[in-house]
């Protein structure tokens, strides 16, 4: 049999159409057979909350309250805005070595305790402590 070489020869052209089928079957089966993790909370325990009154009296320790009104700070029963830069000035030059215990009420964020953590450091307070922040006697 001779060659016939006057008839060019044809290219075979490869379709992508049934890759790119099996591509989405693929993706498909993957994503209905997966197990997405839901967003969850982190769960921070803290060390157990004592007696503040008693330890303010041995420590100097100035437990200040932040109740729903996050704009206010308690100290003794009375209300002071946390925006009263002089205050916080007073308060720490009467408490030079003291510690300053914050302590927030249910419904205040923890922003909002951060923000008067940093207005006493601000102020010139050696000593800042969150750590009971959140804790309450309920809860103990």
């Amino acid at each position: 049999m001779p060659l016939n070489l006057s008839q060019p020869k044809r290219k075979t052209a490869i379709s992508l159409t049934p890759l790119i089928d099996i591509v989405f079957i693929l993706l498909l089966f993957f994503m209905l057979t997966s197990s997405f993790v839901p967003w969850r909370t982190v769960d921070t325990p803290l060390s157990v909350a004592s007696d503040a009154a008693s330890a303010a009296k041995d420590n100097d320790i100035v437990l200040l309250t932040l109740k729903q009104n996050d704009q206010m700070v308690w100290l003794d029963g009375s209300a002071y805005a946390i925006s009263d830069a002089a205050w916080f000035k007073k308060l720490i030059t009467e408490h030079k070595k003291g510690t300053f215990a914050v302590s927030a009420e249910d419904g205040v964020n923890l922003q909002s305790v951060l923000n008067l953590a940093d207005r006493l450091k601000e102020s010139g307070a050696k000593t800042v402590s969150i750590a009971n922040a959140f804790s309450s006697k309920d809860k103990e």
